[in-house]
């Protein structure tokens, strides 16, 4: 948000106010400013106050993917999303209904948006 675009368009909407048949301008103008600062909270609150780079990014969301399976050959795999490998292990244990699984992060290729399972 340009917050110094809003503050000079607050002061002209406080100077239309105080001229003879500019308050609807004025009114106008206050009302385009109070929605573009309340799309910038929600925006800030959705996507945070600063992005990252698209690989930066990739590489974080990666940290959180682990790969679960039981201690047998040939079981199902799961994907689980984990803040580190003790959550990621209860998850597995409790969706296996067992405690003989074995779980470990992604491991990244080169390419951020490429992970061996």
């Amino acid at each position: 948000m340009n917050t110094e675009l809003i503050r000079l368009a607050r002061k002209a909407a406080k100077d239309f106010a105080d001229a003879d048949g500019y308050s609807q301008a004025s009114q106008l103008i206050n009302a385009l400013c109070d929605e573009l600062e309340a799309d910038a909270v929600t925006n800030s609150t959705l996507t945070g106050a600063t992005l990252l780079p698209k690989g930066l990014a990739y590489r974080v969301i990666a940290k959180h993917i682990f790969r679960a399976h039981r201690m047998h050959k040939g079981e199902k795999v799961l994907i689980l999303l984990a803040d580190d490998l003790g959550e990621a292990e209860k998850l597995a244990m409790t969706a296996f209904g067992t405690s003989n699984v074995l779980v470990r992060r992604l491991a990244p290729f080169a390419d951020p948006q490429i992970y061996e399972v």
